[in-house]
């Protein structure tokens, strides 16, 4: 029922558009898929192996350097503290000195005035 005959002409067309089929693809930059798979250049592909351990390699460097920051982080840190102990020693003995002073300078002030209000006493 729905079968067609192919005439001698319509496979004369067929075989010369498979003949010339890839010619036109070219003409017109239409670039057809590789009839077979090719394989890597082993050049690239050794390229891409050097490539890749280099970059390996970067990245080894790299955390090992964020290791060694991050212990240089915590040295100065530590030391910082120490520090900030170290200043709060001193304030603390540079507040108690204030307080001796100024204890010091109360009773010298309260000597000078009672002396004084003796003499103007004595005097009067």
């Amino acid at each position: 029922m729905g079968e067609t005959q192919v005439t001698k002409d319509q496979l004369f067309i067929i075989d010369y558009v498979k003949d010339h089929l890839l010619n036109w693809m070219e003409e017109q930059r239409i670039l057809p898929f590789p009839a077979k798979e090719t394989g890597i250049n082993p050049q690239l592909l050794e390229r891409m192996v050097r490539v890749e351990e280099g970059i390996k390699h970067q990245n080894t460097n790299l955390e090992k350097m964020m290791i060694q920051m991050d212990q240089k982080f915590e040295i100065m840190d530590n030391r910082f503290s120490e520090n900030r102990e170290d200043m709060n020693q001193r304030f603390e003995a540079i507040d108690k000195r204030f307080n001796r002073q100024g204890q010091f300078l109360i009773v010298i002030f309260a000597a000078i005035v009672t002396t004084a209000i003796s003499v103007i006493l004595q005097t009067s």
